[in-house]
């Protein structure tokens, strides 16, 4: 059955080996010249994305975190847009929401005097503002595929020689 889309893909890697060396790996392949992407790496945290030549304002940013799993590790990723597009889309659904609850008070002071509620449209109007800004979400995921492959097969290449085969699984979050 196909997943639903998501606002922030996720994936997590079951390494084999100490995390630490894996993020000291993603941080050589960052220091080449040849590296298709630039990012920077801390001891449990690294954070990926394109060259600013090539960043578009849909370009993802790869987010990733080295957690302990039982006795060993696994690195978590997450796709998200730049920090301030992701502000941009929230502020937006914030602001329809407050639109769409405004016009159900409005509409329900209202119906108190004796007036036709018309002011209780703003809550479906909004309501489809808000499904069309996460469908536009969605598109932009998919326009940006390329650009988040590049970014997961730089990872992969980092952690080739640790991960566990067993399992590469994709989250619902």
């Amino acid at each position: 059955m196909a997943s639903l889309p998501r606002m922030k893909p996720k994936f997590r890697i079951p390494l084999d080996e100490d995390g630490e060396q894996v993020m000291y790996r993603l941080q050589e392949l960052l220091n080449r010249d040849a590296c298709p992407v630039v990012g920077k790496v801390l001891s449990k945290h690294a954070s990926i994305q394109l060259p600013p030549e090539q960043r578009s304002m849909l370009s993802p940013y790869l987010n990733l975190d080295l957690v302990p799993a039982d006795d060993k590790f696994q690195l978590v990723g997450k796709f998200s847009p730049h920090p301030h597009v992701w502000t941009g889309f929230m502020a937006i659904y914030g602001i329809l929401a407050m639109v769409g609850l405004a016009g159900l008070m409005y509409g329900f002071a209202q119906t108190t005097v004796d007036e036709a509620p018309w002011a209780m449209l703003a809550a479906p109007v909004a309501l489809a503002a808000i499904a069309f800004v996460y469908g536009a979400a969605v598109i932009g995921q998919g326009l940006t595929a390329d650009e988040m492959h590049t970014l997961r097969m730089v990872v992969d290449r980092a952690t080739l020689k640790c991960v566990d085969k067993r399992s590469n699984d994709h989250d619902g979050d």
